[in-house]
């Protein structure tokens, strides 16, 4: 986290940087040139009155000298003034005939200038008759060692200003990037928590961008892990209640079959093998759902003729319907063949007709139905029984719930569970509607063709 505040702060600095170099450059170039503006007009009006003042004198431009050397050079001796420059001036004088007067380098004394450059020259009058113009050659006015040290100055100040915006936008982003990079610190402090194994706490809420959202769902992910870690924790002691309770009954019973206080008649032998399938049964149950959470579920998809199968599974709860009163009726459409694992198809319906007829009273009806619909079939095992409770309808798919919690109804309380574990590996849905007193459907949806398959399954 450090070494990212750090880049941001070297970040912000090499965007300002340069940013405020280009903004230092155009200032100085601006103030240069309107510098150079005025020094070009006070030349100007120097020069104009110098003219006027020597036509004034003498009657004539004969004998001007247009440029007059700066002020501090005046003074000087005339062997001590420095050469005259050799570069071309700002303005040329011209007489009345636009001819140069004090001719300089390229326009010797006398040189016409051309018609096509004398638009735009300047009059000088004299009681309202031209008596000279002036001519821009487009040559900066020269600069005297004043207006020199005054650029000079004006550079080194805006690079200071310059390198103090650098600090302060380096301080400023030290503070930005520290106040940005708060929730991730949160972030990275709740995430060591739970590598070290503590117990997820809600990091505090985070501004309402990008970074929010992150502790957001950060916050749903550790309520997530503790609602499973709770459920499993659950789910461990419910499963070795299950195991244990048989278990004690069955070592119990033959303890004394052991000690002939209690005969090994064929009844009890048989209940005690009906414990022990059941035994395997669960086993088996928490095995197939150990491979569905690992991606090592195989599924042997074929070719599945619905109707056919949806009336095998119908046969096979015939005499125990008949047995409980109730009535039993399978209502299934022609259509496609669907492509699935008829073995765990069936043990879905099987799971789902279990539980219709441990909660149908006697003289009520379980249907089966199935039909195409959409991309895929709808098969549902629907009954007349008591219903379930809206707090339990959802929670009836998880491991090892019971809606009657005495347990008096058989069943390991896994099957739902194996049965929606067993449709979304098929690419389908499992999904339940059910009333307080006016019975419970269960719709098992199927995709026609064979998708393409999870992982390991």
């Amino acid at each position: 986290m450090r070494r990212l505040r750090t880049r941001l702060v070297r970040a912000f600095t090499l965007v300002s940087l340069p940013a405020l170099l280009l903004l230092a450059g155009v200032t100085f170039l601006y103030a240069r040139h309107a510098y150079l503006a005025l020094r070009r007009g006070e030349v100007l009006r120097e020069l104009d009155n110098n003219i006027r003042r020597h036509h004034r004198a003498t009657g004539s431009l004969a004998g001007l000298q247009p440029q007059e050397p700066p002020l501090e050079e005046r003074n000087l001796e005339p062997q001590r003034r420095p050469p005259p420059p050799s570069s071309l001036p700002p303005f040329l004088v011209l007489d009345p005939a636009f001819r140069v007067v004090g001719g300089v380098a390229g326009y010797p004394a006398g040189t016409v200038l051309p018609a096509a450059r004398r638009a735009g020259l300047r009059e000088v009058r004299v009681n309202g008759r031209p008596i000279a113009y002036l001519y821009a050659t487009g040559t900066p006015p020269p600069l005297d060692a004043q207006s020199r040290a005054f650029l000079q100055q004006t550079a080194l100040l805006l690079l200071a200003a310059v390198g103090l915006s650098a600090l302060l936008a380096t301080g400023l982003g030290a503070a930005v990037s520290r106040h940005l990079l708060a929730p991730l610190r949160a972030l990275q402090r709740g995430v060591r928590s739970l590598t070290v194994g503590r117990a997820p706490h809600p990091l505090p809420a985070g501004p309402p961008d990008e970074l929010g959202e992150l502790l957001a769902a950060f916050n749903a992910m550790t309520a997530e892990l503790e609602r499973r870690r709770v459920a499993g924790r659950q789910f461990s002691a419910d499963i070795a209640h299950d195991l244990t309770t048989p278990l004690s009954v069955m070592r119990a019973s033959l303890e004394a079959m052991l000690e002939g206080t209690l005969t090994p008649t064929p009844g009890r032998l048989a209940r005690l093998h009906a414990q022990t399938g059941h035994l395997l049964h669960l086993t088996g149950d928490l095995r197939l759902l150990s491979l569905a959470d690992a991606g090592d579920l195989t599924l042997h998809r074929r070719e599945v003729d619905v109707a056919r199968l949806l009336g095998e599974v119908a046969a096979a709860f015939e005499d125990r319907a008949g047995q409980a009163g109730v009535t039993l009726t399978v209502q299934a459409a022609g259509g496609p063949p669907a492509r699935v694992d008829p073995v765990r198809i069936t043990q879905v319906l099987h799971n789902l007709m279990q539980n219709a007829l441990n909660h149908t009273p006697a003289g009520g009806t379980v249907t089966l139905t199935a039909g195409v619909r959409g991309g895929g079939w709808r098969l549902t095992v629907q009954d007349t029984g008591r219903g379930i409770a809206p707090g339990h309808l959802e929670r009836v798919f998880d491991r090892l719930h019971r809606v009657d919690e005495a347990r008096t109804t058989p069943g390991s309380g896994l099957g739902l569970s194996i049965a929606r574990t067993l449709a979304e590996a098929h690419g389908g849905t499992l999904t339940l509607e059910s009333r307080v007193g006016g019975g419970t459907t269960a719709t098992l949806t199927l995709p026609r063709g064979s998708p393409a398959p999870p992982p390991g399954v």
